[in-house]
């Protein structure tokens, strides 16, 4: 097992991980899936792996860019809690994710210029609701834009 705990700092030391996360690396590299979970457990008691700190970690850089589904939806991948998705979205996310969201929507606007209303507002939809951002907060930018130029 301490192959795979120094494997697993190792990983830890790239990036924050959640345990199911560390486990699935650790038994992509060839370590027995006991194994890998044992070092991922003895990681967790020792303090190297904290899945609240890791979630919280990845809300903060990738929510410049995405909306609460998108980042919900990649924390669930990687294996992350509910309670802990919902606790570090909670406490990360609020008012990045309206920033995120003008700055993305007036790049997207002003790409789509040439492109008639109609088709202009649907791909810049589309874009955004792909991103995670909610279809009201989506649709209040468009209304706010059309009503704008």
């Amino acid at each position: 097992m301490g192959a795979a705990r120094d494997r697993a700092l190792l990983l830890l030391g790239i990036r924050p991980r959640s345990s199911r996360e560390l486990t699935r690396a650790l038994t992509d590299r060839g370590f027995a899936k006991e194994t890998a979970r044992a070092a991922a457990a003895r990681l967790a008691e020792e303090g190297w792996l904290d899945e609240l700190s890791a979630a919280k970690s990845l809300v903060r850089v990738k929510g410049a860019r995405y909306g609460r589904a998108r980042l919900a939806r990649e924390l669930f991948a990687r294996g992350f809690s509910a309670e802990t998705v919902a606790a570090a979205i909670a406490s990360e996310l609020p008012g990045r994710e309206e920033d995120a969201l003008s700055r993305a929507f007036e790049r997207l606007w002003k790409t789509h210029k040439a492109l008639p209303l109609r088709a202009r507002r649907k791909k810049v939809s589309d874009a955004l609701a792909r991103r995670g951002f909610s279809g009201a907060a989506i649709s209040e930018k468009i209304r706010h834009a059309h009503e704008s130029d």
